[in-house]
């Protein structure tokens, strides 16, 4: 079920996505400019700015995305920042310290990723969560899919082994 946010929650969970040298990816890049876009429409909520730094990479996702985020106007104060996470489940995981005793969080990824998220967000960590669907890029979306599939029957086998 699509379900559009509407600032109903206090933290915004950013989830972290290739960063090309110091650049977003497209994808990160999307999900940047519908969190930024969120949080002038709802100033009340927190962002929580997710993902480390791959081998290939040569800054945080967090940090990318908090930097891009201070340059569309939003306030350094307003974003949290989890630099150490190198998965979904490790963004909920090592962000949860900001979160903790929320019921629900808003989760901003890529419109493919939404599902999953959601799925860990309610299954691991038993939150309430709506989303905001930042758009694909086309020419990456097959490539996005068929990881999208695997990373399910991971997560389905990570889960009936607990």
């Amino acid at each position: 079920m699509r379900t559009n946010a509407t600032g109903t929650y206090r933290f915004v969970l950013i989830l972290g996505a290739k960063v090309n040298g110091i650049r977003p990816s497209r994808a990160l890049q999307h999900r940047i400019d519908v969190a930024a876009s969120y949080a002038k429409a709802h100033p009340h909520v927190e962002l929580i700015a997710t993902g480390g730094q791959g081998p290939d990479e040569g800054m945080a996702e967090a940090r990318v995305i908090k930097r891009e985020l201070m340059a569309q106007g939003i306030d350094a104060t307003r974003i949290h920042v989890e630099e150490t996470s190198t998965s979904t489940i490790e963004n909920f995981q090592q962000s949860r310290s900001y979160w903790h005793g929320e019921r629900g969080v808003t989760i901003v990824t890529n419109d493919f990723h939404v599902p999953r998220a959601r799925l860990i967000a309610k299954l691991y960590f038993q939150l309430e969560s709506d989303a905001l669907y930042a758009p694909t890029p086309p020419l990456a979306k097959g490539k996005y899919m068929i990881r999208e599939v695997l990373a399910y029957v991971k997560l389905l086998a990570m889960y009936l082994k607990n």
